[in-house]
C-alpha cells in the first residue's frame, strides 16, 4: 500500500478525533475520522468504475474538503492524481485528461460542465471512455507545469519522492505535527500541496482552509485557530504592510513563508517595520521540490532566497544563455521527481538531477542569490504563465498578423503578462483585451498591449527581442 496512506491510517488509529482541517467558511472542522469516512465514500465509487492500480484521477476539487480524501481514495487503490487549478477552461480540461489517459475527472458540483456523477454533495465525476485510459505505473502524483510548446507536460512523482520532500521541508522550516497553517495558497500547485498537503497527510498539520485570500479572513483565522505558519506569494505580504490589520498582527502567526515569485527586500523590510516578524523566502520548482530557504533572522536588504536545504546540493553551471558571473542551478535530492510523463510513459531525464531555468550566484556565507530565468516563463504572482500559449490566441484575432507575449515588471505580482501585436490599424487595445477576457484565465489576460505595424526583426530576420520588450517598457512606464 502507499506509504503516505500508510502513515495516515496510522494517525487515525491513533487519534481518530484529532482535528486536521478547520473549514471557517463552513463553521466546521473535519477531524482524521472524517476524513477516512469520505475517502471511504469516494473510494468506494473509484473501484465500483474499475479504477486504480496506476489509472489517473484529474482533481479539479480545489480548496476545498474534498481535496485531501479524494487523494487518500486514490493512493489507496494505487491511483495517480494530477491535480489542476480551478480557473482551468473546459477545453483545456479536455486537453489535459486526454493527453495523460485520465479515467476520471472530479470536480466541485456546479463548476463547468463536469461532474455527471455525485460523489457527495461537494464533488461530482466523470467518467472517461474506458478504451481511453492509460496507466502510470509506480507514480502517485502528476504536477502539471508548463511545457515549452504550451501543451500539457506533467512531472511524474512516486510516493518516496514525496515523501523525502516533506522531510525536507518540515525540518528545514519547522513545521511542526502541532502547528495550524493557514491554507490560501492552491492545494492544486506544487507549493501548497508541498507545504499544506503533505504535512497534514504525514505527520498531522492542520490547515486552516480557505477557496481563496482574503486579508479579514486571513487574521481571523489566525487569531480563532492559533495558526502559527503562513505559506503565501509576495503580494499577499505587501498587502498587509501597506495596510495593517486594525487590532495588528496576530501574535501566534510568525512563521511567514513566501514562494511562487521573487520577494523583494523591500516588502520583507515593510513587514518587518510594521510588524516586527520576517518574511522568509523559499524557493522551488515543481521537479525538485523546495530547494532553498531563508533561515536567518537578518533583515539586511540582501535577495537571496536562503541556503539549500540539508540533502539537497546546488550546483551553478555554466551555459551560453547565463551573464557573467552567474551559473544555471542545477540540483541534486533525494526530492527530485525521476521525470516527465510522455506518451510514452515516463522518461528518466531527471534521474541525475534538474537543471533549472534559474541562473544566480552563492554568496560567501552559502546562501542563493536567483539573478533571473533563462526560460521564457512569466511568473503572475507564482503563477507561470507560458507565451506560446496566449500567443495562439492573440494570432487568432482578425486583422492579427503576428504577436509576440512577453513579461512587463508588476510591483504587486512581480511580473504581468504583456504583449506586442503586429497587424492593421483597425485592431484596438480594447478589443483585444476583451478577446482575451473571454478566453483565458484571468491571471493569462494582457495587461500591456502594444500594438504595431510590423513586428520588430533582428537582421537574422528573427524577432527583436530586445526592441519588444522596450516596447512593452515604455507603454508599461506610460
Amino acid at each position: 500500500m502507499n506509504a503516505i496512506v500508510e502513515q495516515f491510517d496510522r494517525l487515525w488509529r491513533d487519534d481518530p478525533r484529532r482535528p486536521l482541517l478547520h473549514l471557517p467558511s463552513l463553521s466546521t472542522t473535519l477531524t482524521a475520522d472524517d476524513l477516512q469516512q469520505t475517502q471511504r465514500t469516494y473510494g468506494a465509487a473509484l473501484a465500483a468504475a474499475q479504477i486504480g492500480n496506476g489509472h489517473l484521477i484529474v482533481s479539479v476539487a480545489g480548496n476545498r474538503s474534498g481535496f485531501l480524501p479524494l487523494l487518500l481514495a486514490a493512493w489507496h487503490l494505487d491511483a495517480a492524481v494530477i491535480p489542476v487549478d480551478e480557473d482551468i477552461r473546459d477545453e483545456a480540461l479536455e486537453e489535459v485528461a486526454a493527453a495523460f489517459g485520465a479515467a476520471a475527472i472530479v470536480q466541485a458540483r456546479g463548476k463547468g460542465t463536469r461532474g455527471r456523477h455525485h460523489l457527495d454533495d461537494l464533488l461530482g465525476i466523470e467518467f472517461r471512455p474506458r478504451d481511453t485510459w492509460r496507466r502510470h505505473p509506480g507514480l502517485a502524483l502528476l504536477k502539471l507545469t508548463s511545457g515549452s510548446t504550451g501543451t500539457p507536460k506533467a512531472v511524474g512523482v512516486p510516493v518516496i519522492t514525496m515523501i523525502n520532500d516533506t522531510d525536507h521541508i518540515t525540518e528545514a522550516l519547522g513545521i511542526r505535527p502541532c502547528d495550524a497553517q493557514i491554507g490560501v495558497i492552491p492545494l492544486s500547485h506544487a507549493y501548497g500541496f508541498g507545504n499544506l498537503v503533505l504535512p497534514l497527510l504525514l505527520q498531522g498539520t492542520a490547515i486552516v482552509l480557505r477557496e481563496a485570500f482574503v486579508p479579514q479572513a486571513v487574521v481571523a483565522d489566525a487569531r480563532t485557530y492559533h495558526a502559527r505558519v503562513m505559506p503565501g506569494v509576495p503580494f499577499m505580504f505587501q498587502h498587509f504592510a501597506a495596510h495593517p490589520p486594525p487590532d495588528g498582527w496576530p501574535p501566534s502567526l510568525t512563521l511567514l513563508i513566501s514562494a511562487g515569485a521573487r520577494l523583494s527586500p523591500e516588502v520583507i523590510r515593510g513587514f518587518w517595520d510594521r510588524f516586527g516578524v520576517k518574511v522568509r523566502s523559499m524557493y522551488g520548482t515543481s521537479e525538485a521540490g523546495v530547494i532553498a530557504f531563508d533561515r536567518g533572522d537578518t533583515i539586511d536588504g540582501a535577495t537571496s532566497v536562503g541556503w539549500p536545504l540539508r540533502g539537497v546540493t546546488v550546483e551553478l553551471r555554466d551555459d551560453e544563455d547565463v551573464p557573467d558571473g552567474y551559473g544555471r542551478v542545477f540540483v541534486r535530492s533525494s526530492a527530485v521527481a525521476p521525470g516527465y510523463v510522455t506518451t510514452q510513459g515516463l522518461d528518466s531525464q531527471l534521474s541525475e538531477g534538474f537543471l533549472t531555468g534559474d541562473y544566480g550566484s552563492l554568496a560567501a556565507d552559502g546562501q542563493l542569490v536567483l539573478a533571473g530565468r533563462v526560460s521564457s516563463f512569466i511568473n503572475v504572482a507564482g503563477r507561470k504563465v507560458q507565451p506560446a500559449e496566449i500567443e495562439q490566441y492573440l494570432r487568432a484575432i482578425p486583422g492579427v498578423i503576428d504577436a509576440r507575449v512577453l513579461a512587463a515588471a508588476d510591483p504587486v505580482r512581480g511580473e504581468q503578462v504583456a504583449a506586442v501585436i503586429a497587424g492593421n490599424g483597425n485592431l484596438s487595445r480594447s478589443d483585444i483585451r476583451q478577446f482575451c477576457v473571454d478566453r483565458l484565465p484571468p491571471h493569462k489576460v494582457p495587461r500591456v498591449i502594444v500594438v504595431v505595424p510590423a513586428m520588430p526583426l533582428t537582421a537574422r530576420g528573427k524577432p527583436d527581442t530586445r526592441a519588444l520588450q522596450a516596447l512593452v517598457d515604455d507603454a508599461n512606464v506610460g
